[in-house]
């Protein structure tokens, strides 16, 4: 039987005290946009897989209402330009996210690299290092799709999914930034043979006093869970700019 909570709340406060990281962010559009902007061009000019692509899909791929996806990892990640790391401790794999952070928080600001591998680090002992930037159906309600993602939660056990919300407007109080979850009374592990990319769809239908919507506001723009101790779904009605999804 599950004894720990279920789902764990933290700020990015939390994670970079003494800067308002997360008054900025819940308050100022401008400075969210160039984060997210950054992340994405960041991670899509170091991903070997965007690396041959035509000048016309790099386009679509980075366009804001587009999903994209790769690796969090930067220090010890297998990212373009990561031969050189070693050589050169100045080689920063989030460059445009490292000027943003910077131009909105100060000198003492983290650099991109160490903002994306203190989120993934949540991950656990054992991370996949996998990151999706995910925008989904907005603004209309969808039936919920209940699931999990792997079923697995590492070697440890300690492995988790890490959610950074993206508001869809300033001083935003409410839902629809973050998955639903359902909490599960005892875990739930996937089968020795099922594929690790896919995900453990749940058909039955599900009472509507057992699911929990995580709220986002300021001190709480990040949730996380292990995959074995919940299901999840996209919420009833997407309200937000993205959800980023580090594994």
């Amino acid at each position: 039987k599950i004894q720990h909570s279920h789902i764990e709340t933290l700020s990015l406060d939390d994670l970079f005290p003494n800067l308002q990281f997360s008054y900025t962010f819940a308050t100022n559009t401008e400075f969210r946009n160039g984060i997210r902007n950054a992340m994405r061009e960041d991670i899509f000019n170091t991903t070997p897989t965007y690396a041959n692509l035509s000048e016309k899909a790099k386009r679509m791929l980075l366009l804001p209402d587009s999903s994209l996806q790769g690796s969090w990892r930067c220090k010890g990640g297998s990212w373009i330009g990561s031969e050189t790391e070693s050589k050169d401790d100045n080689t920063l794999r989030m460059r445009e996210l490292t000027k943003v952070l910077k131009e909105y928080l100060g000198n003492e600001a983290p650099t991109g690299d160490v903002f994306m591998d203190t989120i993934g680090e949540l991950c656990g002992s054992t991370p996949q290092t996998h990151w999706i930037d995910i925008v989904g159906v907005l603004d209309r309600r969808i039936p919920h799709s209940w699931h999990q993602d792997t079923g697995r939660s590492g070697p440890r056990g300690d492995s988790k999914t890490v959610l950074l919300g993206f508001p869809p407007k300033d001083n935003y109080n409410g839902l629809g930034v973050f998955s639903h979850v359902v909490k599960l009374e005892h875990e739930a592990c996937a089968t020795e043979d099922h594929p690790p990319q896919q995900p453990i769809l749940y058909k039955q239908p599900i009472d509507e006093d057992y699911i929990i919507r995580p709220k986002f506001q300021v001190g709480n723009e990040i949730i996380m869970y292990r995959d074995i101790d919940v299901l999840h779904s996209a919420p009833d009605v997407a309200y937000r700019t993205s959800v980023m999804r580090f594994m």
